[in-house]
């Protein structure tokens, strides 16, 4: 059995989180310093390994969407209280997860996502299952007023007009969702190859510099094939159907993509993540 909890004896303090790294600017406690560096000017690697990692501020959100994270009218008080539904909404790719709720069911704190098991992101075929209605990267190639009825159908609680605006937005400046789309122009153009395939893939750029993060060009990048070539484990592998008795692509966590096509109101741009 656990132990009753008892306060200890004196608790170890670090300080204040008031130490600024000279090349990212990250705060630090002292005592993270590398050694060898002084009380008095402090160095640190562990944050951005001297300034040889170098990864740029978001930009601020486009203005419908900085209107709706900041004004206090109903609709976009509506809109925070439901950010993640929204989010899902338009998303390109699903989330696999057990999320326990529990934790928000009292109190009055900031809400809790707490998980079991694996976070996983999903990448499914362009055209949905017969008799299945699209979902995420499939809504992005249909023309928009049907893709926001089908996503007003699995979120009748939602604000349409919130839900058409951001639609609007992520189609107009997200470069995925004109990536998804010339891929099915692509796809539908061998429709007896079952097994032909294009794959979305990190392509190196001018900046060599290993933990560099890729451009948005470099993450765009579309290699048509035949399902002969070579493909990275990290490349997101796009199909028209999904294969028979395959389901769904889990996304490698390292491939550039895989934060910007779950989280597009975090990276409405398709800014790359981490890879």
């Amino acid at each position: 059995a656990r132990k009753p909890y008892h306060e200890p004896i004196e608790r170890h303090d670090l300080g204040r989180m008031e130490y600024l790294c000279q090349s990212c600017k990250a705060l630090h406690w002292l005592n993270e310093r590398i050694a060898g560096s002084s009380k008095s000017s402090p160095q640190f690697g562990m944050c951005c390994k001297h300034g040889e990692v170098q990864i740029p501020l978001l930009q601020a959100p486009p203005e419908y969407l900085q209107i709706l994270l900041t004004s206090q009218d109903y609709q976009a008080k509506e809109f925070r209280e439901n950010i993640s539904q929204y989010n899902s909404a338009l998303a390109f790719t699903s989330m696999g997860v057990s999320t326990d709720d529990s934790v928000n069911h009292h109190g009055r704190g900031p809400p809790v996502f707490r998980i079991h098991g694996e976070l996983k992101h999903w990448s499914g075929a362009l055209l949905p299952r017969e008799g299945s209605a699209p979902a995420y990267a499939q809504l992005y190639i249909l023309d928009p007023h049907s893709a926001l009825n089908y996503r007003m159908q699995r979120n009748s609680n939602l604000n349409r007009e919130t839900m058409e605006g951001l639609q609007n937005l992520i189609r107009a400046i997200n470069p995925y969702s004109s990536i998804y789309r010339h891929a099915y122009e692509i796809l539908q153009q061998y429709p007896n190859v079952p097994d032909f395939s294009i794959s979305l893939r990190v392509m190196p750029g001018q900046d060599r510099r290993r933990y560099n993060l890729p451009t948005a060009d470099e993450v765009a990048a579309i290699i048509p094939g035949d399902g002969t070539q070579v493909v990275d484990h990290r490349d997101i592998v796009l199909r028209i159907r999904a294969e028979e008795g395959g389901g769904l692509q889990r996304v490698n966590d390292g491939h550039a993509a895989y934060a910007p096509l779950h989280y597009v109101l975090l990276f409405p741009r398709g800014e790359p993540g981490w890879h």
